[in-house]
């Protein structure tokens, strides 16, 4: 399955996102963006499978938070998808 990043300005505000994925029931895992990835030292939200990743965005958005880069990691590494 695939994983999916979704970045916040810091490790702050992403503990904060993951409590609001929590409260509303979608299993959220927080941590430091890998080395070399975005080049800031900014905190990610990890979510398992496409369609849990877009619920999550969509109910970030309606609570004002503004995710800065999302990525998803397959095989070969990571890449950015759209917002």
């Amino acid at each position: 399955m695939e994983e999916y990043l979704i970045t916040a300005r810091s490790v702050t505000q992403a503990q904060r996102m993951a409590q609001l994925l929590e409260r509303r029931g979608v299993r959220a895992v927080v941590g430091r963006v890998p080395m070399g990835l975005t080049g800031k030292g900014c905190g990610y939200v990890r979510l398992r499978g496409q369609t849990r990743t877009a619920a999550a965005l969509r109910l970030l958005r309606e609570a004002g938070f503004a995710p800065a880069q999302v990525f998803v990691r397959r095989d070969d590494g990571y890449s950015e998808v759209e917002l």
